[in-house]
């Protein structure tokens, strides 16, 4: 008792001091003491990620894309656009770290710059104008030479690449790029402050001495890759005569350098091409050797295809970790700036310009795409350079002597209209006008039926089994075409969906369905067993292949007019809607049992399945349109296993696309909806996937 008090008596004669007075303890709607002088403290109640727009009015953004809530709420213009920021940094450097100086550097020291501008170097004349006035690199180099470095500057922008293909949208006419020769004005201006330093306006890749030969410079040296690179456009038509000139044969052969992209299209590439129907689909063969000594022979006289091989060579190794992928982008740019598109029809019909823009055309529909809708693609531009180059050559010549190459870009225009992302506007006038290459044009030259189990029977077979792919095509051009204008109708309505154009678009999709199941039924080999996956497994590798392909793209076709043609088409009841939906699941698993059991045999790795890229569109549909769960994941599984085996990520992307349209099915069945109301091109839409090829 005596210690407690005494404790307390303690305490009572040394009181702590008081920090502030009661009075002034008054605290923040966010918990924290205000201060006694100043502003009340709290948190910041703006968003360092937010719109301009809010930025400027100094509120907090939600920073909801495209439009936030804020601006929404008081109908005011969003602004996202990306600000440019260029700030020295060198004072605060400077003050932070102590040990950091510019004191004698000839860039960051204006009194080491001004030293070194009044003593010239003595051995070296300078008879050039003043810098500003200078139009050349070249001549800006031999002046610097000298002054000590830091003398003069050349200041590139964002402005300065504004015209450059890379990054000139395909919307705004494209600008020939100005000759070397062009004036001060065109190509920089300098600071009224500073007359050796020069801003550029446009931004010009300095030419060649001998626009032939092969660049030899390092990949190190390359530029970087710009985010856009997918936006590339080409270049405008040049002169007669600048085409001539490139059309000359080259003074040496390929560099060192790309030695090693011309191996790996002439192994890897050409088999992936066109279909490999000779010989063995695992080892080289007379048609691979063809198609690549094709491309090679005329890259050798026309160099824009010498980088076109190139770039689809870099931009296949560049997924693998194997080559940079601003290597590719920098073939890619070289195949459209050394020479440009021809205009005069004498240089459209040579196989130099229109293989270049098959190789072109496949580059892009291998690289991922992000587009708003508005403007066209790469692809979509070299797709319409062929089809001009196509109908030239066949006035002039009477048919492509490259047939087989027509019938592959045939075949790729439908996959990308299947998939939502064109409109049959290749193949549509070449069949039209009678352009299609007879069945011994489909293949390659050298093609024989002399391997496998070949037999006698097996030629007429042959042809027969030709004529039935050829017929399973040009009915899935239809089937694509129909969903194409099915899509643009829906699209241009305003209001809700009537039933009589859900009664027109049906009927017009039953008719089609019944054409396509009529002609299989009437061309059908009768050599062959019944309709079955494996009705060709004692054929030969060559007529196996073909027929294969047929019976792949059949079912596709069937369950795609099915699911796909428009808008919520699974969820329209029909009379025999039981039926059509089991002999929709039997299309699906056989479709996944044909690829199983290549798989199976031990050939998913350098096999016939990583060269039969078709495979992969069937696949996915059979993964879409199944209502089973294990069909789904082996869908799902087997096309992991071909993600290896194409030239870019296409495969990849159509397994990433099939993991959110059956998760988002299994989303629907989970609030009690149906799987078959998820529409997989509008889902693919949103997030953004903009697929046109699923095995490339």
């Amino acid at each position: 008792m005596q210690d407690r008090s005494e404790a307390s008596s303690s305490q009572h004669r040394n009181p702590l001091p008081t920090l502030a007075p009661r009075a002034s303890r008054t605290t923040s709607s966010r918990g924290r003491p205000n201060s006694i002088t100043g502003r009340p403290g709290r948190l910041s109640h703006r968003s360092r990620a937010g719109c301009w727009t809010c930025r400027g009015r100094k509120v907090k953004c939600d920073e909801v894309h495209p439009r936030c809530g804020p601006c929404s709420r008081l109908n005011r213009d969003c602004d996202w656009e990306h600000r440019w920021n260029f700030t020295d940094a060198t004072p605060s450097t400077q003050v932070r770290y102590t040990n950091v100086t510019t004191t004698g550097n000839h860039i960051w020291d204006p009194e080491a710059r001004s030293d070194s501008n009044s003593s010239p170097r003595p051995h070296q004349t300078d008879n050039l104008p003043p810098f500003a006035r200078l139009t050349t690199d070249e001549d800006r180099e031999r002046k610097a030479e000298g002054r000590r470095p830091g003398t003069y500057s050349v200041i590139a922008t964002p402005d300065s690449f504004a015209d450059l293909p890379e990054y000139v949208s395909s919307t705004s006419p494209v600008r020939r790029r100005p000759s070397v020769q062009s004036g001060s004005a065109s190509l920089g201006s300098s600071f009224s402050s500073d007359p050796d330093t020069v801003v550029l306006e446009r931004f010009e890749e300095t030419p060649a001495q001998t626009p032939l030969s092969y660049p030899t410079s390092s990949p190190t040296r390359r530029p970087s890759v710009p985010e856009a690179f997918h936006r590339l456009s080409i270049t405008s038509p040049p002169t007669l005569s600048s085409l001539t000139y490139a059309m000359a044969p080259l003074d040496r052969g390929p560099s060192a350098a790309d030695e090693h992209l011309l191996t790996r299209f002439r192994q890897y590439i050409a088999r992936r091409l066109t279909q490999p129907n000779v010989a063995s689909l695992v080892h080289s063969s007379p048609h691979e050797s063809s198609l690549s000594d094709l491309f090679e022979i005329e890259a050798a006289r026309f160099k824009p295809l010498h980088h076109a091989i190139c770039a689809l060579s870099a931009l296949n190794l560049s997924y693998r970790g194997r080559c940079s992928m601003e290597e590719a982008l920098q073939h890619y740019q070289d195949a459209l700036s050394i020479v440009a598109t021809p205009t005069s029809p004498d240089d459209l019909h040579s196989d130099g310009v229109f293989l270049r823009h098959f190789l072109l055309f496949i580059y892009d529909i291998c690289v991922p795409i992000e587009t708003d809708g508005t403007s066209d693609v790469m692809w979509v531009q070299h797709l319409n350079h062929l089809r001009s180059i196509a109908i030239i050559r066949h006035q002039r010549l009477g048919r492509e002597p490259h047939g087989y190459l027509l019938w592959s870009i045939c075949e790729l225009d439908t996959y990308a209209c299947l998939l939502g992302g064109g409109s049959c506007e290749f193949v549509r006038p070449i069949a039209q006008q009678n352009m299609l290459p007879s069945l011994d044009q489909q293949l390659p030259r050298g093609t024989t039926l002399s391997s496998g189990t070949y037999l006698k029977y097996e030629d007429d077979a042959f042809s027969a089994i030709q004529r039935l792919d050829e017929g399973v095509l040009l009915h899935t051009v239809k089937v694509a075409e129909l969903a194409y204008q099915c899509r643009q109708e829906a699209a241009a309505l305003t209001g809700g969906m009537s039933p009589t154009k859900h009664a027109r678009w049906q009927a017009n999709v039953s008719r089609l369905q019944n054409e396509l199941l009529n002609f299989w039924a009437r061309s059908y080999p009768e050599f062959l067993s019944p309709e079955s996956p494996h009705a060709g497994q004692h054929l030969s590798n060559e007529v196996r292949y073909v027929f294969e392909h047929a019976y792949v793209l059949y079912q596709a076709a069937v369950i795609y007019s099915r699911t796909s043609m428009f808008p919520a088409q699974r969820t329209i009841p029909m009379a025999n809607q039981s039926e059509v939906h089991a002999d929709t699941e039997r299309r699906c698993v056989s479709v996944l049992a044909l690829a199983s059991s290549h798989l199976s045999n031990g050939e998913q790795v350098g096999g016939t399945l990583m060269a039969q890229r078709h495979f992969v569109f069937p696949i996915f549909m059979a993964g879409v349109a199944t209502t089973q769960p294990d069909v789904k994941i082996q869908a799902i599984d087997v096309i992991k296993v071909m993600e290896t085996g194409g030239i870019g990520q296409n495969t990849y992307r159509t397994r990433q696309l099939l993991l959110a349209v059956c998760e988002e099915q299994r989303r629907v069945a989970s609030i009690g909806g149906r799987m078959e109301q998820v529409d997989w091109l509008l889902l693919a839409k949103e997030k953004g996937f903009n697929l046109v090829n699923c095995g490339l």
